[in-house]
């Protein structure tokens, strides 16, 4: 993925789908990836969003995406996909089987993450 793709993604889906899931109460999350600090990407950002938190870039421990993705990882290899045909099939009907509450697990450890970071002076931690 590049900035110009990021920024289509932005454009033609971020704001419709936030609103349809958590209405006017969330907030976008971006590391320091090229992607996200490209030029017309802050342009973007800052007309259509004044509030971002920036996260840390290489920071696995804080970031429960790589959680979530552990656990598709682990999913999909109980599947035993042949092909690349069948990998993403099992892919589609893996990611469709996420719900609400099973994302909000990952989300709300987002502060004890911070915290523990925090305590180890910055030091990674086992998460």
């Amino acid at each position: 993925m590049d900035s110009s793709l990021f920024l289509d993604i932005l454009q033609g889906h971020l704001l419709t789908q936030t609103e349809v899931f958590h209405g006017n109460d969330w907030q976008l999350v971006i590391d320091n990836d090229p992607k996200h600090t490209a030029t017309k990407v802050k342009n973007w950002l800052s007309t259509n969003l004044p509030e971002v938190l920036l996260w840390p870039s290489q920071s696995p421990d804080l970031n429960p995406i790589e959680n979530l993705f552990a656990w598709v990882k682990q999913e999909l290899t109980k599947l035993v996909p042949k092909t690349i045909s069948e990998l993403k099939k099992m892919l589609e009907i893996t990611w469709s089987r996420l719900d609400s509450n099973f994302l909000e697990s990952y989300w709300s450890s987002i502060p004890r993450r911070r915290q523990m970071v925090i305590d180890s002076r910055g030091l990674p931690i086992k998460y």
